[in-house]
């Protein structure tokens, strides 16, 4: 663009200067100029133009100069936008950083939250540790001192007492006479005795009421010491009873609990017992008496059945007295072997010989 400006004013800058010296060229030629007037032509022509031509040579060289700074312009500012992309994706990135750092500050609060709970936990435990270990501590030293018997001298009363292997337990102790533990009463009927093996097993019922201590407890109390057993009986009409033993003592589960010694009997109301010695304990669903066809404990209550009873004091109670089957309480030498008569109260105590 530039050199198509430049020959044009040079185009018409010659179509003037041939016009003016036209003339003074003719009369030359005409007169066979000589060497000397062409020179003086020449430096006449060149000192004209040559003012021009410097003028040209300057704005061409302003027009390279500008081009130049507008490449230079345009270049700055493609490194311009370059940088500014570059500084918006390092934002964008610190942003994520950031971003995360916080994501990794939370974490690390809550950590130290969940670590102060933690730790808040802990001492708590070991708090509560510490209490088990002194309540532990004192459950030993009063296990220590528990009584493996029913106090002697003491007043009648709910006492615990612990037979080595077992956890203590609580049971009726009567002090007249004195020293004796009720393992079984029989008072108003609150309490179902028809029940399975596990049950009189482990004993059930309400030691102020009626209850049975459990088969476990006698096999482990009688075989740890000797004891004697005493049996208080009662009718509706008032009449009281008993019969004692001088030597009670029951087998383990493995042995069906058979009752195994009784040893020998005194008292009023007549031995009904002897005859169900060596006997092993029955239930309903544990059938071990000597009854070919039926089972003894069935609707009659655990006891240690032959074929099937003289006494049972675990028969389903009936507060008048009387019953139309052979279900009831029984201990048949007090009542004539009359087995429609129902006792309304049995209580059965061991003690150790020693006493």
């Amino acid at each position: 663009m530039k050199t198509r400006f430049l020959v044009i004013i040079m185009f018409l800058f010659l179509q003037k200067g041939h016009s003016v010296f036209g003339a003074t060229h003719m009369e030359i030629s005409h007169e066979s100029m000589d060497q000397k007037a062409k020179t003086e032509c020449d430096n006449y022509f060149f000192s004209k133009f040559k003012p021009i031509l410097n003028h040209f040579v300057y704005l061409e060289t302003e027009i390279n100069e500008n081009d130049e700074l507008k490449r230079q312009v345009t270049t700055m500012r493609e490194t311009v936008k370059d940088l500014q992309s570059q500084i918006k994706i390092k934002e964008e990135h610190i942003n994520a950083k950031e971003e995360a750092l916080k994501g990794q500050r939370d974490n690390l609060q809550n950590r130290d939250e969940q670590i102060s709970d933690l730790r808040n936990h802990i001492k708590s435990l070991e708090n509560t540790l510490s209490e088990r270990s002194n309540q532990l501590a004192e459950c030993r030293e009063t296990e220590v001192n528990l009584p493996d018997s029913c106090p002697n001298g003491r007043p009648n009363g709910i006492y615990q007492i612990q037979i080595r292997g077992m956890d203590p337990f609580k049971v009726p102790c009567v002090s007249s006479p004195s020293g004796w533990t009720v393992i079984l009463r029989r008072i108003d009927g609150s309490e179902n005795f028809d029940r399975n093996w596990t049950d009189y097993k482990n004993g059930f019922g309400n030691v102020r009421g009626e209850f049975f201590i459990g088969l476990e407890k006698l096999h482990r109390m009688t075989t740890a010491q000797p004891h004697e057993l005493y049996i208080k009986l009662g009718k509706v009409d008032g009449s009281k009873s008993y019969a004692k033993y001088d030597h009670f003592i029951i087998g383990s589960e493995k042995e069906l609990y058979e009752l195994k010694k009784l040893g020998t009997y005194s008292g009023e109301a007549g031995d009904s017992l002897k005859t169900h010695l060596h006997k092993k304990f029955t239930t309903f669903d544990r059938d071990n008496d000597d009854h070919d066809d039926l089972n003894c404990a069935a609707n009659r209550g655990g006891w240690w059945y032959y074929d099937c009873a003289r006494s049972k004091l675990t028969g389903k109670f009936y507060d008048n007295g009387h019953n139309s089957s052979t279900h009831g309480i029984s201990w048949a030498s007090w009542h004539d072997y009359d087995y429609t008569i129902s006792l309304t109260f049995a209580e059965m105590m061991i003690r150790p010989k020693s006493l």
